[in-house]
């Protein structure tokens, strides 16, 4: 037998070979992650932020958008806004321990059922089931001048806690921000935040104001000494301080849109408030 036909015949057996062989199955591809929260079924996400990263995390929220019938800002109250007055409003969710109230309110989680939660609310036992509400309007404990609006519906209800989200709304009055650069700790709530300001006037809650608009950006006043002033579509403006004596405020904004007239910066709001 001549060389060619030896390695033809070499060749032709171990392909046999590895054809009788068992050769395991690849292993499946991973699903793909699930998609991105669909901003359109969130409650009190202003539109101008929604492009921005990051917000959910940001507000420390969970993915809300398959919850259904959750509460949105019209059925939060309106306020006129009178001098010295600030209002925050946007999305929340809670997970409420048994024996613990929702930080803010008189609604307190004292036990559950199968499928049900007791609460009190207003010192009154309360049954609820996935799909209830909880609500709660008053001032917040121990802060004067001010009114708090919760809009939740419970959503899961597990062997020793319960999940709800919603809406919720805080109205401060006396509004004199200090700017100190002292950061919220302890009991702190988060919520989106967007503001327009005008030429000369002062971006609300901070100590800053719009300047107008410069071939560097929108110009900032109200800086520490020495910061660069001027920023562009998309850049950050960071503040941190008291918004009045009482209470510590925290702000990560960005500029949103400026032009010789006005601008526009929103963010998250991260605020300091008393417990229970």
């Amino acid at each position: 037998m001549d060389r060619f036909r030896f390695h033809l015949l070499l060749t032709l057996l171990l392909v046999a070979l590895l054809a009788g062989c068992n050769t395991p199955e690849l292993p499946s591809l991973p699903d793909l992650p699930i998609e991105a929260p669909d901003f359109s079924n969130l409650p009190a996400i202003p539109e101008a932020l929604r492009n921005l990263p990051g917000v959910l995390e940001d507000l420390g929220l969970p993915d809300l958008s398959q919850i259904a019938n959750l509460p949105t800002l019209e059925d939060l109250p309106t306020f006129q806004s009178a001098p010295g007055t600030i209002t925050y409003n946007g999305p929340t969710e809670r997970r409420v321990n048994i024996g613990e109230r929702i930080p803010g309110t008189d609604i307190v989680l004292t036990s559950i059922n199968d499928s049900s939660a007791e609460f009190q609310i207003a010192s009154l036992r309360s049954q609820r089931t996935s799909g209830d509400s909880l609500d709660f309007d008053g001032a917040w404990p121990g802060v004067g001048g001010s009114t708090y609006t919760l809009r939740l519906r419970l959503y899961y209800i597990g062997s020793d806690h319960v999940r709800a989200a919603g809406v919720h709304q805080l109205v401060l009055g006396n509004i004199q921000p200090v700017a100190d650069n002292s950061q919220p700790g302890g009991l702190t709530l988060k919520f989106p935040f967007t503001v327009n300001a005008s030429v000369g006037e002062i971006i609300a809650g901070t100590t800053y104001s719009y300047a107008g608009m410069d071939d560097r950006g929108g110009q900032i006043n109200g800086l520490p000494q020495g910061d660069y002033p001027y920023r562009k579509a998309g850049d950050s403006i960071v503040w941190a301080g008291h918004i009045r004596p009482d209470l510590v405020a925290a702000y990560n904004l960005r500029m949103l849109y400026y032009n010789a007239d006005q601008a526009q910066v929103g963010g998250i709001v991260t605020l300091a408030l008393p417990g229970q």
